[in-house]
């Protein structure tokens, strides 16, 4: 064995050189470990300048030349850091805590009744043999006037020094809460002024908030939740009366710009605003029926009777179009389609009224009217003072849709077509005076018809490739009309028909003269004039039958 067992300081060995550095070593270890007081055991490095001798217990986590001796004794000797490890029951003074520590289970621990930073060291025991003997139920003080030994009090004489929870105020005090009453089974609160309430029956409620008066629960947070309970949930809102309201409102700082609701009747409604105090209503539905509403217009308005939108050359088509006057009256016919197009007719007609003028544009219906009929007008009396020059056509019919233009001269552009439709709808026409075209005055196009009304009159102005052309199954109707040819037009062919289509064309009244074929009809296409005979449509020369056309 070349150490004590307890210290581990080295023996001097029989025959040993240097006998004196051995026992100077188990010198520097006693006087590290006798009397073992050291400065701290908070520090996880050596301090910078250390006096020589000066100890610490190295803290948790060590570092630098402590490294690795967490828990062991530090001494500063011989200009050098020298580590001592404790040993189970080993005691140390930490000067800087003022307390006495002890090494157990691997950890140093203050001492019991060690501590306090004061300077004092461990406290005498207290020599009270009332403090070491107390009746059960009590707690230790006096009652008795004066000072002396602690008395065993009740819980009544121990309460009696306490002061009890008074309200709020100048007089305002903490302590004992003052009895909530007899009432069982009830969960209640204690309030500012020293009273109980109900919990079932709360005046006013803010989460993260301030409730007020009107409103008495105010919660702020980034959502809310209302679960079920098992099954569904139900949230209700209720009302004293009709007359008043029971709504959602939504706010932007908290300025209203949406509500829904019963909002002063028992109609269900939609409403916006774009500043708190300006209200649209934009949906309601009714109570009774069920039936909806839009009271702004909604997608589409619906009409409750006729509507007439006027048009003029001096309009605007930023004006509303329901007044005849340059203030109220659109500019352009295609702007009045547009917005009669919009509407639910609701099987109302819509008038487009045109003032007299000259207007440059093609027109256009594209889409069926909703539940009502569209009825374009210019001047039935002198069709000539209401001019369509066309952009390319003068008027077009798509789709399913159905429309009725009189009272206008038509001058389509070059090639183009007077009136013209591709597709299943109708056109139907009078008191038009066709205006000249390298194209057509009438085509009609994919079972579709271009008719024209019975018992009314036209005019031809203009020459045309062909007056009335009908091909792929289309139909056009022109019968017990009055027609007054204006100069002497020129066609290649008045009527043409082919590809299956038909041509109704009897019982008119043909006035002035034209030049070119009288009518033609081949592939299958037909020409009814109801036996009026070879020279019944205008023209200077003979018409013609072939690929299994008819004339009749």
């Amino acid at each position: 064995m070349n150490d004590t067992p307890n210290l581990a300081l080295p023996y001097i060995l029989a025959a040993q050189a240097q006998k004196h550095v051995t026992h100077n070593e188990a010198i520097r270890a006693l006087d590290c470990l006798v009397q073992l007081a050291v400065e701290s055991r908070a520090l996880t490095a050596p301090p910078s300048s250390p006096a020589e001798g000066a100890r610490y217990i190295v803290a948790a986590s060590p570092s630098g030349a402590w490294m690795g001796n967490a828990g062991k004794i530090a001494a500063f000797q011989d200009g050098a850091w020298t580590f001592y490890a404790p040993k189970e029951g080993w005691t140390a003074w930490i000067a800087a805590e003022s307390a006495l520590v002890i090494y157990a289970a691997g950890a140093w621990t203050l001492f019991a009744g060690s501590g306090g930073g004061g300077g004092g060291g461990l406290s005498a025991p207290v020599a009270n043999s009332s403090l070491a003997n107390m009746a059960n139920s009590t707690i230790k003080g006096r009652t008795s006037a004066g000072s002396g030994a602690p008395e065993d009090l009740t819980g009544a004489q121990a309460t009696a020094f306490l002061d009890t929870f008074v309200a709020s105020g100048g007089s305002h005090k903490k302590g004992l809460v003052p009895t909530p009453g007899s009432t069982a089974g009830t969960a209640r609160f204690l309030r500012e002024d020293a009273t109980w309430a109900d919990l079932a029956n709360v005046p006013l409620v803010g989460v993260n908030a301030t409730a007020d008066a009107t409103n008495r629960l105010a919660v702020k947070s980034p959502a809310s939740l209302f679960d079920n309970a098992g099954n569904g949930h139900q949230q209700k809102i209720n009302k004293a009366a009709a007359s008043d309201t029971a709504s959602q409102l939504y706010q932007t700082n908290y300025s209203g710009r949406a509500e829904i609701g019963l909002t002063g009747d028992d109609d269900f409604h939609f409403k916006v605003s774009p500043d708190g105090s300006n209200w649209y209503e934009g949906i309601r539905i009714a109570r009774a029926s069920g039936r909806v509403s839009f009271p702004s217009g909604g997608a589409r308005e619906v009409l409750t009777a006729n509507r007439t939108y006027y048009v003029r050359t001096d309009g605007s088509n930023n004006n509303t179009g329901l007044a005849n006057t340059s203030g109220g009256a659109f500019l352009t016919i295609q702007k009045a389609i547009n917005v009669a197009l919009a509407l639910d007719c609701a099987t109302f007609v819509v008038t487009i009224q045109v003032a007299d003028g000259t207007y440059n544009e093609t027109l256009t219906v594209g889409s069926p009217v909703l539940s009502g009929r569209l009825s374009i007008v210019g001047n039935t009396t002198t069709p000539a003072n209401a001019i369509i020059n066309g952009v390319t056509d003068c008027f077009v019919v798509s789709g399913y849709a159905t429309a009725t233009l009189r009272g206008f001269q038509l001058n389509p552009g070059t090639g183009r077509t007077a009136l013209y439709l591709n597709s299943t709808g109708v056109l139907l026409w009078d008191a038009i005076d066709f205006g000249a075209t390298t194209g057509y005055h009438m085509q009609c196009l994919g079972m579709g018809t271009i008719q024209g009304t019975a018992g009314q009159a036209y005019s031809i102005s203009g020459n045309a490739a062909r007056h009335m052309y009908s091909s792929r199954n289309g139909l056009i109707v022109v019968t017990g009309m009055t027609v007054t040819l204006n100069g002497t037009p020129a066609f290649s062919t008045f009527a043409y028909a082919e590809g299956g289509s038909q041509m109704l064309a009897f019982s008119n009244t043909y006035s002035g003269s034209a030049t070119g074929a009288r009518y033609s009809s081949n592939s299958s296409g037909v020409i009814d004039t109801r036996g009026g005979g070879a020279s019944y449509f205008p023209g200077s020369t003979a018409g013609a039958t072939s690929n299994g056309g008819l004339y009749l």
